[in-house]
């Protein structure tokens, strides 16, 4: 083992008339292991609502749209498949949107209420793109959009069955409209209101499952219904937005795919990914996150103060020991390097001791649901944690090299001891 190494480990040990300084580079090793712990467990959690919030997202947002820009009659089925082929493609399906305006039926005992929502129209059977919808479902099923529902509703003071399509809607707009399951709700297109000659287009459907997500942008104005129902209902008018929309194998593959199609399909066509979607929030996630690791990470720049404190008091203290090793042979950079490996000392330690016990609070915490939140304001009912190795290995070099530079400049004042003055003056 080197010279240096054992001469630097020995030095942090504590003698009778330098506690004091064994004292400060305690603390100093206090401080980095606080500051890796913190690290660390901020770290997991911000992964763990970004990861969560991507999930959310995702249930409602295609990884990859395709829309026609004129609106222009376009044969989509040919266009699916040839889509279906691409590598990496794990789904495609048609959908068609637009905003509407939706009404709740109007009972004996409570006057019917209205809002302005965003109607989507999917595939109801086999849809290989909503595959995580059905997790946010409180009640009822995708199922309830492809078949027919029989109810029965007041008519001019009579009763009369008739068979209406199914519709899933959000929790938030449930509440606001009144409804419940087998409630009836009204869509209405508000383009075919501007000309009075023209008759309303309005489509009666059966509510039959309720979703939730977390997301009041989704929450209280998504309404979906079957493809076939949706287009009756829109026809052709301006406001309609159609096209296609794809799931991906990898998500993160999706801007690349959504790159290669664009140059494929040419400039008649708008392509856009799931990044481009939700830029601003992902961006704002990003930065939120990087600027915790920044303000975190000054926790372990004051601990490296102390170690800049602690290292030069030792060289102060140490200065015969250094001119006898400089008079026996060592040389100057052998003296500096005896004070890097004090600082990396400190450093490697309170590095692996913060960074194991993050990983462990982290752990429990994900794993026993510690701690608590309320699920109508923060999305979920306790904090999510995922568990990265980037992260802590990132905390971990981070650390190590802001210990080892606080190392440099006793290094490098020990390093220009001179043995003589040393040795003629003490």
């Amino acid at each position: 083992m080197a010279f240096e190494f054992l001469i630097g480990i020995r030095y942090l040990r504590s003698r009778r008339r330098e506690r004091f300084i064994s004292l400060i580079a305690l603390i100093s090793l206090a401080g980095v292991t606080l500051g890796t712990f913190t690290l660390t467990v901020v770290l997991s959690v911000m992964s763990g609502f970004e990861e969560d919030l991507h999930h959310r997202l995702l249930a409602f947002t295609p990884h990859v749209t395709v829309e026609k820009i004129d609106q222009s009659a376009w044969d989509s089925a040919a266009m699916q498949r040839q889509l279906a082929a691409i590598p990496g493609v794990a789904g495609v399906a048609p959908f068609v949107t637009a905003q509407v305006m939706a009404v709740s039926g109007t009972t004996a005992t409570s006057a019917g209420y209205i809002s302005g929502a965003v109607m989507e129209g999917v595939v109801a059977d086999g849809n290989p793109v909503l595959t995580e919808l059905a997790d946010s479902l409180t009640a009822g099923g995708l199922g309830s959009l492809a078949v027919k529902h029989d109810i029965s509703i007041p008519d001019k003071g009579s009763v009369r069955k008739v068979s209406l399509p199914g519709a899933i809607v959000g929790k938030s707009l449930a509440q606001e409209l009144g409804l419940k399951l087998g409630d009836v709700v009204t869509l209405i297109s508000p383009t075919s209101l501007g000309a009075a000659a023209d008759i309303p287009r309005l489509e009666r459907f059966v509510v039959g499952g309720f979703f939730y997500s977390g997301m009041g942008e989704y929450d209280s104005t998504l309404i979906y219904v079957s493809l076939k129902d949706a287009r009756l209902l829109l026809g052709t008018e301006g406001q309609l937005e159609n096209g296609l929309e794809l799931r991906v194998t990898h998500l993160f593959d999706a801007p690349q795919i959504a790159s290669d199609i664009g140059a494929k399909l040419g400039p008649g066509y708008e392509v856009k990914d799931w990044t481009q979607t939700n830029a601003s929030l992902f961006s704002a996630l990003k930065l939120e996150k990087f600027t915790y690791f920044l303000v975190l990470l000054l926790i372990v720049l004051v601990a490296a103060f102390n170690i800049v404190a602690t290292l030069v008091m030792v060289v102060i203290e140490r200065r015969k020991e250094i001119a006898i090793l400089r008079a026996m042979g060592a040389r100057a950079r052998s003296i500096a390097a005896i004070f890097l490996v004090e600082g990396a000392a400190l450093g490697v330690v309170g590095t692996v001791v913060g960074v194991g016990c993050g990983f462990l609070a982290s752990y429990l915490i994900g794993t026993y649901h510690l701690i608590s939140l309320p699920a109508d304001v923060f999305m979920v009912s306790s904090v999510p944690v995922r568990l990265y190795a980037s992260n802590f290995l990132a905390v971990a070099a981070a650390s190590v090299a802001l210990c080892v530079a606080a190392g440099l400049y006793p290094a490098l004042q020990a390093r220009s001891l001179s043995p003589v003055e040393v040795i003629r003056y003490e």
